[in-house]
């Protein structure tokens, strides 16, 4: 009986590890999708760690970073009053490289259709391509 128990636990702790690692948040879209999320919810900080750069950034850069995105996506979403909704596409996938077309549509109606560029690291992760 308590085998039984060990065994029906394990195996909904496979399940659960198996459908986190199918619904991947290492894809393009799910990456995309994710650093929208953090653009809306102001979360400058998780969007900066979703870029990628060539050169290894100490902390007091990656703050300079996080401060630059945040002046830039404050005025912006304060013009535009923030995001209402969003559209990820499919991406184009080319080697170690994606572009990921979406849709924003803002607060006061207007709509941006955009592309992030995306590389995949060493470690096989997909990050935005900060191009520096």
């Amino acid at each position: 009986q308590k085998m039984k128990k060990v065994l029906c636990f394990a195996a909904v702790c496979l399940f659960v590890l198996a459908l986190c690692s199918c619904g991947s948040s290492n894809t393009p879209e799910a990456v995309t999708t994710k650093a929208i999320k953090c653009i809306i919810d102001k979360d400058y900080d998780g969007y900066v760690d979703l870029m990628y750069f060539k050169k290894e950034k100490s902390s007091e850069d990656m703050k300079q970073i996080v401060a630059l995105v945040k002046d830039k996506m404050d005025k912006e979403m304060d013009q535009k009053k923030g995001i209402k909704d969003y559209k990820v596409g499919t991406p184009t996938i080319e080697d170690n490289k994606a572009v990921v077309p979406y849709t924003l549509t803002y607060g006061n109606g207007d709509t941006k259709e955009d592309k992030m560029k995306l590389v995949k690291t060493e470690d096989g992760k997909w990050m935005i391509d900060s191009g520096k």
